[in-house]
């Protein structure tokens, strides 16, 4: 007899203090795939939800029920609207579609939405109370989720990615789903083995030596016999929620003790290095002053507190003002976040010279106020390319209208949604060559790695202003008490 299992995908990364909320509205702009049409995604995108169908999908008694693929851009919390769209959705599902021999999810990990601090604990709980105790539930987790007690409770097993940036999102999501597989064929009879680490973990690459011995570890438990998966998240610390931090999950086959064992190992271990995972920021100046001398590739500079990615708004002009200030030239950014400037671009065309306020639109503290520019519209478009490094790769990012601008010499892309520019293809799409230029300025904090350290002769995060500073020690807490 066949089995039949729920999937889903439902993600969010929400920052407490940034004003713009996770509506229904923020992941049509995003991701936002109901049913059947999840099923269309191509199976060579290096995404999460087809690394968990190419192993559902290789077993031919198993049908599997897609319900939604919803993936918002980070920002404020979930809108009530939003969770219990996808919660009736599930019930719907369920009572109609069922019964279920198990669920595989695909979450983010650090959601927090109206109501639901611990949004993917209540989904995880809803779950249980509607399929029972008796099936596999397991979800992928993003490197910067904040598992709380009842995740773990709730979860069959938890897998997080491993690298920062998120290379291995599909290996990660494929793994999970191996496992989810082999539970639920009888191969194996997972059990886990959470240990939380009340600490606030910068925004810190995995690539650093410092960090490695840590991965070493998890690489020697998960060879062991028996052992299926040893990991651990760094949390995140900007969704301001009282069950915050780090945290090490180890799944085993049916052997809780060796999974409690495994945990402990690796939580001591990270105990032990946990305060020397610290970064060292340039003076923006300093930065600048590293672009204007002569060298191979351009020096990129992250402006990582108006990280997209992290619940940035993506429209702070600290660096572009001081960039115009300063009279260089030969910089290009990606992106500034102006729907407004866009369509005033759109109305001039391409080849018109605009007086423009740009960027700057929201909290002046945060944002540094718009600069006012003559600009040069050079190009208009679309806002959407393929991402063709290792994040994401074959994925289609779309930044909404697009305006391509010159002011003084540098070349500035301006969006009407907001984005992380990881890859460097929204460069080469936008019809700027990275490697003509002096300085690329980035909104990102650590993704952009990936691809831009095969061009770059330095990669500088500076910390500015903004709703996502890497620091945890500079955000404005209000709930953690830690």
């Amino acid at each position: 007899m066949g089995k039949k299992v729920l999937l889903f995908r439902f993600q969010h990364e929400t920052n407490a203090i940034c004003p713009v909320p996770a509506d229904m509205t923020a992941y049509k702009k995003s991701c936002f795939v109901l049913g059947e049409d999840i099923m269309k995604i191509p199976r060579s995108a290096r995404v999460e939800v087809t690394g968990a169908l190419n192993v559902l999908e290789a077993y031919p008694d198993l049908e599997v029920v897609p319900v939604v693929n919803m993936f918002a851009n980070p920002s404020g919390p979930v809108t009530r609207e939003v969770y219990g769209y996808v919660e009736d959705l599930l019930l719907q599902t369920i009572r109609e579609k069922g019964p279920f021999d198990g669920v595989m999810a695909l979450f983010h990990g650090a959601m927090v939405a109206e109501g639901h601090p611990d949004a993917e604990g209540d989904l995880l709980e809803m779950l249980r109370s509607q399929l029972g105790w008796d099936i596999p539930i397991v979800s992928s987790l993003d490197l910067h989720a904040n598992v709380t007690e009842k995740m773990a409770r709730c979860a069959t097993a938890l897998v997080p990615f491993e690298n920062y940036p998120h290379t291995d999102v599909y290996d990660t999501a494929y793994a999970a789903a191996q496992i989810f597989a082999d539970a639920l064929y009888g191969k194996a009879k997972p059990v886990m083995a959470c240990r939380r680490i009340p600490h606030l973990m910068p925004l810190y690459p995995t690539e650093r030596q410092e960090i490695r011995p840590l991965y070493d570890l998890a690489h020697q438990l998960k060879s062991r016999p028996g052992v299926l998966s040893a990991g651990f998240t760094h949390g995140f610390f900007a969704a301001d929620i009282e069950e915050m931090g780090m945290a090490v999950l180890a799944v085993t086959d049916g052997d809780a003790a060796l999974a409690e064992e495994s945990a402990t190992l690796l939580a001591e271990a990270i105990c032990e290095r946990k305060d020397t995972l610290q970064d060292d920021y340039l003076p923006l100046d300093a930065a600048l002053d590293m672009a204007m001398e002569p060298g191979d590739g351009p020096v990129v500079i992250a402006d990582t507190s108006d990280n997209p990615g992290g619940g940035g708004i993506g429209n702070t002009t600290h660096i572009l003002r001081r960039v115009l200030e300063r009279n260089m030239t030969g910089c290009a950014f990606a992106v500034i976040v102006d729907p407004q400037s866009v369509a005033a671009c759109e109305k001039a065309g391409v080849g018109a010279t605009v007086q423009l306020n740009l960027g700057g639109w929201s909290d002046p503290a945060y944002s540094g106020g718009p600069v006012e520019v003559t600009a040069y519209v050079r190009m208009l478009t679309d806002g959407t390319y393929i991402n063709k490094g290792l994040m994401a790769q074959g994925a289609t990012m779309r930044m909404g209208k697009t305006a391509v601008l010159n002011i003084q010499g540098n070349t500035v892309i301006v969006t009407s949604y907001s984005w992380q520019p990881y890859d460097i293809e929204v460069f080469y799409s936008h019809g700027i060559n990275p490697m003509d230029m002096r300085l690329l300025v980035v909104k990102s904090s650590i993704h952009y790695r990936a691809t831009f350290g095969t061009v770059a002769r330095a990669m500088l995060p500076i910390p500015m202003p903004g709703y996502i500073d890497p620091r945890p020690e500079k955000f404005p807490f209000r709930t953690w008490k830690g």
